[in-house]
């Protein structure tokens, strides 16, 4: 992201932090696990389908944030 505004990552972060009030991770992470909730509720997806829509190859560890982020799991979240 930084090279395609022509930035130091350093500089983005510390600009992003400023202006959003929140790193520029934390904004990304809740962004996509926003976008999984969307899914979870909207569509029929697989959890590992839907973890790689929103950006994670790895579905243990998109397990673990969303986890982390929303109280639930993603299936017991679709079960709501």
């Amino acid at each position: 992201m930084a090279a395609k505004v022509h930035l130091s990552p350093n500089y983005l972060a510390t600009l992003f932090k400023k202006e959003a009030g929140t790193t520029l991770n934390d904004y990304v992470t809740r962004t996509r696990i926003y976008h999984a909730k969307r899914l979870l509720s909207e569509s029929n997806l697989l959890i590992q389908e839907i973890a790689e829509k929103v950006g994670y190859k790895d579905v243990k560890y998109f397990t673990k944030l969303f986890k982390k982020e929303v109280g639930d799991s993603p299936r017991a979240y679709r079960d709501q």
